[in-house]
C-alpha cells in the first residue's frame, strides 16, 4: 500500500490522515473513510473518557486479514486502520479507517463493513469512564 503505515495502533493522539494517505492510489476514484470519535454520553449517562486495551500483536495481524478480506470481497486496492490504545477524552479520534477503490460504491461498502468486523473480531477492549464509575464494553 502506498503512503503510511496501513495498520497501525496509536498511543498518543490519532490523525486520520495518514490512514487516508496510507490509501492514496492514482488508479482509484473513491476514498471512503470512517472516523470513530468519543461522545460525551453512552445510555444516558455522562462520558468523561474512553480506555482502549489492545494485544497490538494480535490486532494488527487482525487489521491485515480484515484488508484481505475486503480487497477480495469488494474489489477494493488499498486499506488503512489505525487505532487508539490508553485514555481518549471526549471529542477525541479512537478509530480511523480508510478505503481506497476504483469506485465510491465499492469504497463505502467495504468501509461499512471494515468497521462492524473490526469491533467484533479484533482484540480491542474498551471501558467507558463515567462521572459515577466505568464499565468495560464489548465490540468497542
Amino acid at each position: 500500500m502506498p503512503g503510511s503505515e496501513p495498520f497501525r495502533i496509536w498511543d498518543d493522539e490519532l490523525d486520520p490522515a495518514p490512514a487516508f494517505e496510507a490509501v492514496r492510489d492514482p488508479t482509484c476514484g473513491a476514498i471512503a473513510t470512517f472516523v470513530g470519535t468519543v461522545r460525551n454520553h453512552s445510555e444516558g449517562r455522562d462520558v468523561l473518557h474512553l480506555e482502549y486495551e489492545v494485544m497490538e500483536s494480535m490486532a494488527l495481524r487482525q487489521f491485515a486479514r480484515l484488508a484481505e478480506r475486503l480487497m477480495s470481497g469488494h474489489g477494493v486496492r488499498n486499506v488503512a486502520i489505525h487505532h487508539r490504545r490508553g485514555h481518549v477524552p471526549v471529542g477525541g479520534v479512537s478509530v480511523a479507517i480508510a478505503v481506497a477503490a476504483e469506485r465510491r460504491v465499492s469504497a463505502l461498502a467495504a468501509c461499512a463493513e471494515a468497521i462492524e468486523r473490526l469491533k467484533r473480531d479484533v482484540p480491542i477492549w474498551k471501558k467507558e469512564v463515567f462521572t459515577d464509575g466505568h464499565r468495560w464494553v464489548q465490540g468497542s
